[in-house]
Formats: structure tokens, sequence, C-alpha cells
């Protein structure tokens, strides 16, 4: 599928900023089964220091300085994108979750290092054991991975209700499970706490779903503003399968990434340091419209 996204974050502030400092993951990458073919960032005020990297998961990174005092900030990203992520196999012809399991502990050397990385506690997700036991109804003994991942996702979405408004980013990942309401970053979390908590590797994935574009379109959660979701590593074979607790998806075209890591402190779209300001408010719009097939 053939995308033309636009991405627009202001910020007003109650009083004048003299100074700020800004880091945004919002430029979209390239991902196996997905091609940026254009993307702009612009910002107002123009900044008086603009400087791109690359961080340690790949993704894009915009570093911003802006000396200008000023109110207001708008950023906004356009961007033209083909995705078509491969189909993963057969949920039941994947490997027993406890191979990909002992392949990524590795007695000391893991295979493939890379995915080994995402088995361990993060920032926002740590250990919940309310949550291992969540996660084992689904991963029983000798059960193919994607098949137990599949009916996990599927039980989140139907478990947990989608309430913006309910938790914020400081919501301990606790609080979540026992509340059973959130939003996508919500539902990714939990998700990744009950995947690791079986020794298994898994990562969040920020970026967008497809807006609704005709009447005929089933209306998707959590589109029209930023979307999360989650890789899950199924060994060699199926590689990283993208699943979407919030939408009981498997992610094929309706999905485009911008970036991923551990969990959201990882790829928070924007953060920074301002100088003044004092309270502010904001607001973002999204839209991501299909404009044909991908041959």
């Amino acid at each position: 599928m053939h995308y033309l996204l636009s991405h627009r974050t202001t910020y007003t502030y109650a009083s004048t900023v003299d100074s700020a400092h800004h880091i945004a993951h919002l430029r979209a990458r390239n991902f196996p089964g997905q091609k940026v073919s254009s993307i702009s960032v612009n910002t107002s005020p123009v900044p008086a220091l603009a400087v791109q990297h690359l961080d340690h998961f790949g993704n894009h990174i915009d570093i911003y300085r802006i000396d200008k005092p000023h109110t207001r900030f708008d950023i906004e990203v356009r961007a033209e994108i083909d995705v078509r992520f491969p189909e993963p196999p057969a949920a039941a012809s994947t490997p027993p979750w406890e191979d990909i399991r002992a392949s990524l502990l590795g007695d000391g050397f893991p295979h493939p290092v890379e995915a080994s990385e995402f088995i361990y506690d993060s920032p926002l997700v740590p250990s919940v054991e309310a949550l291992r036991v969540y996660g084992a109804q689904s991963f029983t003994a000798g059960r193919p991975i994607l098949e137990a991942a599949r009916e996990l996702t599927s039980r989140i979405r139907k478990d947990f209700e989608y309430h913006p408004g309910a938790t914020d980013i400081s919501t301990p990942l606790a609080d979540v499970f026992a509340g059973k309401a959130g939003v996508c970053q919500d539902f990714a979390h939990v998700e990744i706490a009950a995947l690791r908590a079986h020794g298994l590797a898994a990562g969040y994935v920020s970026g967008y779903i497809r807006t609704i574009n005709s009447k005929d379109d089933i209306a998707l959660r959590g589109a029209d503003a930023s979307h999360a979701w989650v890789a899950v590593w199924c060994g060699e074979a199926a590689g990283w399968v993208h699943l979407d607790p919030t939408n009981d998806l498997v992610a094929h075209e309706d999905h485009v990434v911008v970036a991923w890591g551990r969990d959201f402190s990882d790829v928070s779209p924007l953060r920074g340091v301002i100088l003044g300001g004092d309270s502010h408010s904001y607001g973002v719009a999204v839209s991501l419209i299909p404009t044909r097939l991908t041959d």
C-alpha cells in the first residue's frame, strides 16, 4: 500500500519560551516490508541548530536547538511510504515457544544477538508477576510460538477497554493491568511484559495505522494519532512478526513504522527541555491516507 502521511504537533505556551532543545523520533524509517520514498520535517520557529542521528536501534533522531523567543512550537512531518510487511508463516508451523526461548538465552551465547536484548526488563516494562500468569494461559507447554502470541494478542484486545484518558505515561504497568483500560501504548506494554516473562524477545513499535478513507473501511482503534504495537521474535524462519493488540491484527498493509525500541521511553515522538513557557497545551493531528496498492 502506498500512503501519504501528515503528522503535525503544536505546543502553545502560556508565556514566552526563551530557548528550547527538542529530540524527535518522527522521521519514519525503512524497515523490512517498508520503504520511505520521500519525507520532510519542518519546524516553526526555524531552529538555530538541526542535527540528524541514528540511535542504538537504527531509528532516525532529529535534534533541534531554538534560540528565538517564542510562544508556540510547531513540527510537521510529511512523507510518502510504501508498506507491505511479509506474510508470516502459518502460526501452527512455527517452532515451540520453549525452543525460541532456549535460543535467545543460548547458554551465554544467544542467537541471534539483536533479538536477545529484547528479552529483558526495560524502564516502562518491568517484571509483573500478574502478567506472567496472564501470559501463561496462552504459552502452554510445546505450543507454537506464533499460535500462542496470536492468542495472547486476541485476549488483550478482548479483556482491555480502549479508554483514552484512563492512563498516562507515568501510570505503572501493574496499575494498567489491574485497571484493564488504556490506549495503544498500554496494550503494547502489557503484551511485551507477558512475552518477556516467558523469556521471549518483544519490541515496542511506534508508528501509525491507516486512517479511515471511505464508508466501507473498518475503523481501526488508534488511527488519527501516533500508534503502537509489538514485534515478537518467532525464530530464524519467521523473523519478527508485528502484532497489534489494540486491534487484534497482524501488521501487513495497515501499519507504518516510525521507530522501535524496548518500550515507549526509547521512541518518544518528541521530548526536550525549555527555558520559560510556564504551562502549555498541545495538539496532534495525524492522517495516513492510502492512495494505491503497492506493486
